[in-house]
């Protein structure tokens, strides 16, 4: 056996026993999670926004696209706790409505009873989220 075979074997040996602990964890039951978008703009005073709720299942390891500007993966999934990571950054809201434009974000974590209140980076046009654990 050359050394590149035996390289590639030793590889494989140990990588082969670590797939089934894939990203998924099959024991872990999803969690309901409601996800509400509401479009924005700072230029038109008259504009109304439109809301659009989702009910999701969060699975750990699973990414779904909310709507163009929200793709989130399920980074570690907990009754209490689900952790996501969004494709682009985002920032978070405060309480007042206020977004940080300086440090947006990749990671988030939604705690029950809490929600996570996010928006698009910018003061123009976007869109705000507000995600929530559910029974």
């Amino acid at each position: 056996m050359t050394r590149r075979h035996l390289t590639l074997t030793t590889a494989l040996a140990v990588l082969l026993p670590l797939g089934g602990c894939g990203v998924l964890d099959r024991d872990q039951e999803p969690v309901p999670l409601t996800i509400t978008a509401s479009d924005w703009n700072g230029w038109d005073p008259d504009h109304e926004s439109t809301d659009t709720t989702t009910e999701v299942e969060a699975v750990e390891g699973q990414t779904l696209r909310v709507d163009d500007d929200l793709e989130i993966t399920f980074t570690d999934v907990d009754d209490d706790e689900v952790e996501i990571r969004t494709a682009d950054a985002m920032s978070p809201a405060d309480g007042g409505g206020g977004i940080d434009l300086l440090d947006p974000e990749h990671d988030f974590t939604v705690e029950r009873g809490t929600p996570l209140r996010l928006a698009t980076p910018t003061t123009d046009a976007g869109t705000s989220y507000r995600l929530e654990l559910t029974d």
